[in-house]
């Protein structure tokens, strides 16, 4: 997920038009004249009328390369399912809608858990397993580096993260690749949590099992693909 295709304002979630128009890879001034005959039938037809979910089409600006200012419209999720309906004839059209519910939705998610006690606190303590686990990752540097008499070329924490997030994709994963923590539900957050302390435990074991550190990569991989294979319950395979 592109996490830049929406932001939050006053508590509720936007887009822009602008993100629209860059993500159907038109001119922005072609669709800004669509997003202005929505914005004026929708001032025409809610006039006096009070809704639950109201369309907020906000009057904004950019700038461009140049630093030039140009006009462009923020709208809330009611605003922009107004305008989609609009956008069928864009090759992208349907592209983009998938990318936009998902944004939508993550972002959503995150406010959420702002006001989860049981989130905030569950996620102040993968916090604190995560730094649990760059601890015996430094360690585990220091151990490799006596081991080779050498320093280590590549860091030890970006391979060991890929690794992790790898096995635990099928939840939130940015463009990059790398879990939305903030953005996971609790069930989802306790996963990870349990994922991040097998990790820091295995790196430990090995260690203290005195096991080659190209080894304890190993045993650790295998531990995540054996714990993630039972949490999450895969199907056996039928004879």
């Amino acid at each position: 997920m592109n996490t830049n295709l929406v932001h939050t304002w006053r508590g509720e979630v936007f887009t822009s038009s602008k993100i629209i128009s860059d993500l159907l890879e038109v001119d922005h001034v072609d669709l800004l004249r669509t997003v202005e005959k929505v914005v004026k039938r929708h001032k025409k037809l809610s006039a006096g009328v009070r809704t639950a979910f109201p369309q907020m089409f906000k009057e904004s600006s950019f700038k461009n390369k140049q630093n030039r200012t140009y006009k462009m419209y923020e709208m809330n999720e009611q605003a922009y399912l107004k305008l989609v309906m609009q956008l069928s004839g864009y090759e992208k059209a349907e592209v983009v809608q998938d990318q936009m519910i998902e944004a939508f939705s993550m972002m959503k998610q995150m406010l959420m858990n702002k006001e989860n006690a049981v989130f905030v606190e569950n996620r102040e303590r993968g916090k604190e397993i995560r730094s649990n686990q760059t601890d015996a990752i430094k360690e585990l540097t220091e151990y490799a580096e006596v081991e080779r008499n050498a320093p280590i070329s590549y860091p030890l924490y970006s391979t060991y993260t890929q690794m992790t997030n790898k096995h635990i994709r099928f939840l939130m994963d940015t463009k990059e690749g790398r879990p939305l923590r903030d953005m996971a539900t609790v069930e989802q957050l306790g996963f990870i949590m349990i994922v991040d302390g097998r990790v820091e435990r295995c790196i430990r074991d090995g260690i203290n099992r005195k096991l080659p550190y190209k080894e304890i990569y190993q045993y650790c991989k295998n531990e995540v693909e054996k714990l993630v294979d039972s949490l999450c319950f895969k199907p056996l395979l039928s004879i």
